[in-house]
């Protein structure tokens, strides 16, 4: 399991956001077909105007630690700690 494909600032063109959202809801409906149960989080940002976090997980101690693993794991690929996971 790749626990970030991130490629920070090497991205060759802006990805609009629906698309990005449309191709992760097919990855999460690819793990849902082979019975695994996927949590999420969804936040939509722009400076000054909008701030939303969206949730399948129902406790916020859930939230917290999803968010928790993504800024660690954002943190190691910017450190260059990355790779694969067994």
């Amino acid at each position: 399991m790749k626990v970030v494909e991130g490629k920070f600032g090497k991205k060759p063109a802006d990805i609009p956001t629906h698309e990005f959202l449309a191709s992760f809801a097919m990855k999460a409906q690819d793990y849902e077909q082979n019975q695994k149960k996927i949590k999420a989080v969804v936040v939509l940002y722009n400076d000054g105007d909008v701030f939303e976090v969206a949730s399948n997980e129902q406790y916020p101690d859930g939230v917290f630690m999803l968010l928790h693993m993504s800024a660690q794991a954002i943190l190691n690929e910017t450190l260059g700690i990355t790779g694969e996971i067994e």
